[in-house]
């Protein structure tokens, strides 16, 4: 098993063999409570800090310099400097962390030969999710388009998502997901697309070069955060926003 770290695919990387060494679901878990006098706790909250994977990485070569000059580009690619970029883990390619780094320091073994192989190190390499959430998202984000109203099943995944509707700007729009509800009045600009991100918390009108020219916050009735629950069906509608296409982009996530 390989993984993808932003634009490096150890898959692709000569001598380079990683290994996951388990598989992480709901990382970074913790249980706040509160102990209840005659017995037991009382349960305040359930939260997720991030997300960990750790990796078994082999790297050899056919000699010595070769191996050593291959560790050091391998250690270059991850370099923390560089920032916080997107994990992918094979046989996982619809998925990716977000704002992962390298957690620990990385220790190789001393350099040693094996027959068939050549000369050969090997270190445990730790990631974390940083600074997204501890979950993952698609890799390819589904959209899908609609005119009027869209009955919309949440189908993937295995948790709650927080959907983005995109709708035609230019006039005060009633926004509904479900039981959720939001005004947004009429802003100032008079066409462009106007875009709710409830997925990273984002709200701007948006002209055809794909530029934001406007900032929605000041003309919603509110700030509450939609969620669809897996398996949910919920309708999706826009009411009162010019003719053209609507699209809802459901921000599938997994833990």
């Amino acid at each position: 098993m390989s993984f993808k770290f932003g634009a490096i695919d150890t898959a692709a990387l000569a001598g380079v063999e990683a290994t996951l060494t388990e598989w992480p679901s709901l990382g970074g878990l913790g249980l706040e409570t509160l102990d209840i006098p005659n017995g037991g706790r009382f349960l305040s909250a359930a939260t997720q800090t991030h997300t960990e994977f750790e990796f078994l990485v082999d790297i050899s070569g056919p000699t010595p310099q070769e191996t050593f000059l291959r560790r050091d580009n391998f250690i270059g690619a991850l370099d923390p400097e560089a920032g916080p970029r997107d994990l992918v883990v094979e046989q996982e390619t619809g998925w990716l962390w977000r704002e992962v780094m390298v957690a620990n320091e990385i220790r190789w073994t001393r350099l040693y030969w094996r027959r068939g192989v050549g000369f050969k190190l090997t270190a445990t390499v730790t990631f974390q999710t940083v600074g997204g959430t501890a979950e993952a998202v698609e890799a390819e984000p589904q959209m899908i388009p609609f005119t009027t109203t869209l009955n919309f099943t949440h189908s993937r995944g295995n948790t709650a998502c927080h959907p983005t509707v995109e709708f035609p700007a230019g006039a005060q729009t009633t926004v509904n997901i479900g039981s959720f509800s939001v005004v947004v009045a009429k802003p100032k600009a008079t066409s462009g697309t106007a875009v709710l991100d409830y997925e990273n918390f984002e709200f701007y009108v948006r002209n055809s070069a794909g530029q934001r020219v406007e900032l929605l916050t000041s003309y919603m009735g509110h700030f509450d955060r939609p969620s669809v629950q897996r398996g949910a069906l919920v309708v999706v509608s826009c009411v009162g926003a010019p003719a053209g296409t609507r699209r809802l982009y459901p921000n599938y996530r997994r833990k």
